[in-house]
């Protein structure tokens, strides 16, 4: 009985590429922003897949506000005015709880922040490692873009600012990357092995053809 491989080429690579996340590549904006069931402790805020959570963010447009150039951006302050504290942060993470990769975003000054701004940014990792970083940035006429390198595999990222002031911090187009699941890969090997085998195949019937 003869066997023909091409099937089970064609199924497992299909399998795969439909296994990969359909949001491969996304900058997340605040335009479309979930903000009809948003509580006042703890503010969530939903879109494009992810999940913004704070302790407050100054009750503000619910953590929405408009930007000089017609969109809508993510607004909040580093006082939790409920607390009377400087405990207040962003966490973002994936509301499927799979890991991504943070390659960019971009910030400026809020309102009543004299054109200056610095940010706190930590990445926290699947086994609760993290990395962090400061920005600051002095100019509030427009966005400032912050790049990141070997920011991957993060299941959440902290945001923290402004500490220069009590004045807020404006966040937007935050460029993330799905991590694909390991049952992935392991297809895409198994489908690049089957490919492996079928030119074989073919080679060695051609030879013994000719």
């Amino acid at each position: 009985m003869s066997f023909s491989i091409k099937p089970l080429l064609s199924a497992c690579l299909f399998a795969a590429s439909c296994a990969v996340p359909a949001a491969f590549a996304e900058t997340i904006t605040f335009d479309n922003a979930d903000v009809s069931s948003v509580a006042i402790r703890p503010t969530i805020i939903t879109t494009q897949g992810f999940v913004f959570t704070a302790l407050d963010y100054e009750l503000l447009g619910q953590g929405v506000a408009p930007y000089n150039n017609g969109t809508n951006m993510l607004q909040f302050a580093p006082y939790d005015i409920l607390a009377h504290a400087d405990t207040n942060a962003v966490t973002f993470r994936r509301q499927d709880a799979a890991l991504f990769n943070l390659n960019s975003l971009e910030f400026s000054p809020g309102a009543y922040a004299n054109n200056a701004g610095k940010m706190g940014i930590k990445g926290i990792f699947a086994d609760g490692s993290t990395v962090s970083r400061v920005v600051e940035v002095h100019d509030g006429s427009g966005l400032t873009l912050v790049g990141f390198e070997g920011w991957n595999s993060l299941a959440a990222v902290v945001l923290t600012g402004n500490l220069l002031s009590q004045s807020y911090v404006q966040v937007d187009n935050i460029n993330v990357t799905a991590v694909p699941e390991p049952e992935t890969y392991a297809m895409l090997v198994a489908g690049l092995g089957l490919m492996g085998v079928v030119a074989r195949k073919r080679k060695a019937s051609a030879q013994s053809a000719s």
